[in-house]
């Protein structure tokens, strides 16, 4: 007896990897991935040396930023939360965090100490849900992970719309300092503001902060499943 012949393959599983599944990801999931998908143009945009495309990378990061927002909403609101979701909305908020913080300090906008903090609390804390994902669990995101996480939003976004302006004026008129405190009372505290790095530099120290109590407030929170996992490797010890 023949085996029964399979049935053709439509054309979108005859799509090349990796978009062959993704009509079955769901519309959150297909937007963290959207997430991940524009950070290299996000950084090819801030690197480059014009003024219009360093816009158009505050525009991209602005957009990345929209889809965290809505993924989590229209899962919430469709009952579409998954496992994958909760794991690589928030890692897809990592990369992109880090990615800019990276950048900043290789710009001069921050020092690097304080984008060592955070990415020691962010390693931290993957590494913990990495861990309890062997127990077939997902470690969802608290209050503070989520406020550290809008801090650092706010650091990232001022740091880039300063440096944008700066290079702007820069590139309109080099004398734009004296410009603005010659014609407005004002203008001089103005001019000092955009002229130093006084602003980002202090957003993101409390986003360091707040990025370091969280993680420990997390792992306190889930020490005992820490506890769990050193005493069941000390039992398979021979």
């Amino acid at each position: 007896m023949k085996p029964a012949k399979s049935a053709p393959e439509s054309g979108k599983d005859r799509l090349p990897f990796p978009f062959f599944r993704l009509q079955k990801v769901n519309l959150p999931n297909q937007l963290t991935l959207l997430r991940i998908a524009l950070i290299p143009l996000f950084i090819t945009l801030f690197m480059s040396d014009s003024v219009t495309a360093q816009w158009l990378a505050l525009v991209v990061f602005g957009a990345s930023a929209a889809t965290d927002y809505f993924d989590g909403k229209i899962a919430r609101e469709r009952n579409l939360i998954t496992n994958f979701g909760k794991i690589m909305d928030p890692l897809a908020d990592k990369i992109l965090m880090l990615t800019a913080m990276i950048y900043f300090v290789q710009v001069g906008l921050v020092p690097g100490w304080m984008i060592v903090v955070i990415w020691i609390r962010e390693l931290g804390v993957t590494g913990l849900r990495t861990l309890v994902a062997t127990r077939q669990k997902v470690l969802a995101a608290d209050s503070w992970g989520k406020l550290k996480t809008v801090l650092q939003a706010v650091a990232i976004v001022t740091g880039l719309l300063l440096y944008v302006i700066q290079n702007t004026l820069n590139e309109v008129s080099p004398d734009w300092r004296l410009r603005l405190a010659s014609h407005h009372w004002w203008g001089e505290d103005l001019g000092r503001l955009l002229d130093t790095n006084a602003l980002p530099y202090w957003l993101m120290l409390v986003a360091a902060i707040v990025s370091l109590w969280s993680g420990i407030r997390y792992f306190r929170v889930n020490w005992r499943i820490v506890c769990q996992e050193l005493e069941e490797a000390e039992k398979a010890e021979p």
